[in-house]
């Protein structure tokens, strides 16, 4: 396929996953079906997060850090084992995402970073981190280690997005640039709404961004459908936009620390063309490719588990 035409599927994937998902759920009345769910309050924010606690001798920390319109229940297969292995493991709702605070007009922003950093602080003061993050999660991680050296030890970036940012304010450009976020939100939802209540619809666009037609059609939707259940979803994603911060690459390739790069053969969202940009601004880092599309840890978390292990004990020596 040649690069521009991959680059238009990426985007239109991305755009969907990202506005769809959320506009298929945004009127639904939203259940919480996580026992061991946990909410730690930070300025505006209530922090919905999980903690799955180590087995055995604890050996180390994780904390695992989501995609776009994703939540915790992305690491459950990946942190199950890191956590049967020994490791402590954290999984965090970004705010907008999950059960976590929606981002709003009248929500006095904070970084994602910073908030990451109080919940490790809250979990285990003083400690250092490993830091998982998938797709957008892997931009965050890659600030938390650039903001906050001495609270990561190591990266795992899988899928990673090193992109990013907006401003405050929101853009002056295109059909809605004159609109306010809270109005370019409602528009949204009533110009996307009708098409992608269609849950066929939305399979195959999971079937699209794994490259599998067969798991996206047997793929459970609600995992991520359910938690974007929650009001403000859609216009969150907007704000979240114009807040997030953008990765300083040149300061993420000077990363003192092991940074391990897993991509996936057949990923639309983060296409080869992207990995081989953040590979080649991380020359430290070593990077892997294995089977599967965008959630790859999620479809294949035992090979994913297995190659992240082997970095971890080739970084220890």
């Amino acid at each position: 396929m040649p690069n521009l035409c991959k680059k238009m599927l990426a985007l239109a994937l991305a755009l969907a996953l990202a506005a769809g998902l959320a506009l298929t759920a945004a009127a639904k009345t939203c259940k919480q079906p996580f026992a061991e769910k946990q909410f730690f309050e930070t300025g505006d924010y209530s922090i919905c997060y999980r903690v799955l606690p180590a087995k055995g001798e604890p050996v180390g920390r994780v904390l695992f850090i989501h995609g776009m319109v994703s939540s915790t229940i992305y690491w459950e297969g990946l942190a199950g084992l890191f956590s049967g292995a020994g490791y402590d493991c954290a999984m965090v709702d970004l705010p907008g995402f999950g059960y976590s605070t929606r981002e709003a007009a009248n929500i006095t922003p904070k970084p994602r970073e910073d908030i990451c950093v109080e919940l490790m602080e809250k979990l285990a003061p003083g400690e250092a981190w490993i830091v998982a993050g998938h797709s957008m999660g892997g931009g965050v991680a890659l600030n938390l280690a650039i903001l906050y050296p001495e609270k990561v030890e190591a990266l795992l970036l899988y899928a990673a997005a090193g992109g990013g940012g907006g401003h405050e304010g929101g853009s002056d450009s295109g059909l809605m640039g004159n609109l306010s976020i809270d109005a370019r939100g409602f528009l949204m939802t009533l110009l996307l709404r009708p098409l992608l209540f269609m849950k066929p619809v939305v399979k195959l666009l999971a079937a699209a961004a794994n490259a599998d037609l067969c798991y996206g059609l047997k793929y459970d939707i609600s995992k991520i459908v359910d938690p974007l259940k929650l009001p403000g979803t859609v216009t969150s994603l907007l704000y979240m936009g114009e807040r997030s911060t953008p990765v300083d690459l040149e300061k993420a390739g000077k990363l003192g620390i092991p940074i391990f790069l897993l991509w996936a053969e057949k990923d639309y969202i983060v296409t080869s063309d992207m990995g081989a940009g953040l590979t080649a601004a991380l020359p430290q880092a070593e990077a892997q490719t294995m089977r599967g599309g965008h959630m790859f840890t999620e479809q294949f978390p035992e090979e994913a588990f297995a190659r992240s292990m082997a970095f971890l004990k080739g970084a220890a020596g």
